[in-house]
């Protein structure tokens, strides 16, 4: 059945309460009739506000998170301008009301860009928390650390960085191991009606305007990336020069992205590539569009800037990444001298 229940976002004065009464101003998204019709304009404003307000997933645990006294601040979920606490909304649904995620809970950064990574939300410690030793998952779940879910494994051992949204466009391929092949707006749409029914245990789905209205929104994020300046310092155009050499090959422009590449040629760690869910021998690449503010790289987190990415002291044996364990693999460019690194990454923070 079709889902749009009453909402509400989920304000920092409302902690003691999340799972109260909502407000007489809660209501379901509005869905207007040119968005029906399929409108485009229509359909992206949909998009913009489901993003902020659609219940994508319960959030269960971070109720008992709160009812134990702790805040979702803890966790790392900052507070808008507008006062919604970590994206949450509160929902009305046939068991009362609960707690939600909408997109905004993942994918708007802390500093308020939408469709980044929110890099410091600690989802794997939310859960872990609030099981209270009684899932046995649990060391696994406070292993993701920051910014990183599993959305794919039924055993959580397959985090991977929650991705920047905002050159989702310009990807030929959707999920880190390119196992959906996107083909026009539509492909992302059905893959997040898809997103919605599975972490709602296929008893719901969301209305199809809904799905494509933020697929289309989310298209519509690539409008608003930077492009290369028209002038640039001679740093940066010897950058520029460095970069058609050595990395246009997989990231061409204009997507700044590529086919798929081999994991035995890429060498960055297996473990979501050999997924049982997922597995394509493959990881898909990603577009280089935005990445001077997108947080932390790779699949999996592990080079926390770029600088950090184009540091040769990363592949040495007794260099220890932000999670325990030396960043594998993704060694393009580490054979360059300093000042060539150093002029690649000054052009990278222009595009």
């Amino acid at each position: 059945p079709v889902w749009n229940p009453a909402a509400e976002p989920l304000t920092k004065d409302d902690h003691s309460r999340a799972t109260g009464p909502l407000s007489p101003s809660a209501a379901p998204m509005t869905i207007d009739p040119s968005a029906s019709r399929g409108d485009s304009q229509a359909l992206i404003a949909l998009g913009r506000m489901a993003f902020d307000r659609y219940p994508v997933q319960l959030a269960q645990y971070a109720e008992v998170d709160l009812a134990g006294g702790r805040s979702l601040s803890d966790y790392g979920a900052p507070t808008s301008a507008n006062g919604q606490v970590g994206g949450f909304v509160r929902v009305r649904t046939t068991a009362g009301t609960h707690l939600a995620f909408t997109c905004a809970t993942c994918h708007r950064s802390e500093s308020g860009l939408i469709g980044v990574a929110s890099s410091k939300l600690d989802v794997g410690r939310m859960m872990a928390d609030a099981s209270n030793g009684q899932d046995p998952r649990e060391a696994l779940l406070l292993a993701w650390g920051p910014g990183r879910v599993d959305v794919s494994s039924m055993d959580a051992a397959e985090p991977v960085r929650i991705p920047d949204l905002r050159p989702v466009r310009e990807l030929g391929f959707l999920h880190h191991t390119a196992s959906v092949k996107q083909r026009d707006v539509s492909t992302l749409a059905i893959r997040l009606e898809t997103l919605i029914i599975v972490s709602n245990s296929q008893t719901i789905r969301p209305p199809r305007e809904i799905a494509l209205g933020l697929a289309m929104y989310l298209w519509s994020l690539a409008d608003g990336l930077s492009r290369a300046p028209q002038t640039q310092t001679a740093e940066e155009t010897r950058g520029q020069a460095l970069y058609a050499a050595s990395c246009a090959s997989c990231h061409a422009p204009p997507s700044y992205s590529g086919a798929p590449v081999a994991m035995s040629v890429i060498g960055t760690d297996p473990v979501v590539g050999n997924s049982a869910d997922r597995h394509t021998g493959n990881y898909r690449v990603p577009s280089l569009l935005g990445v001077a503010d997108r947080g932390p790289l790779l699949h999996d987190s592990s080079a926390r800037t770029l600088e950090e990415l184009f540091d040769p002291a990363r592949v040495k044996p007794d260099y220890v990444g932000p999670f325990g364990k030396p960043i594998m693999g993704h060694a393009y460019g580490l054979d360059l001298a300093s000042s060539d690194r150093a002029a690649l990454v000054a052009y990278l923070k222009t595009l």
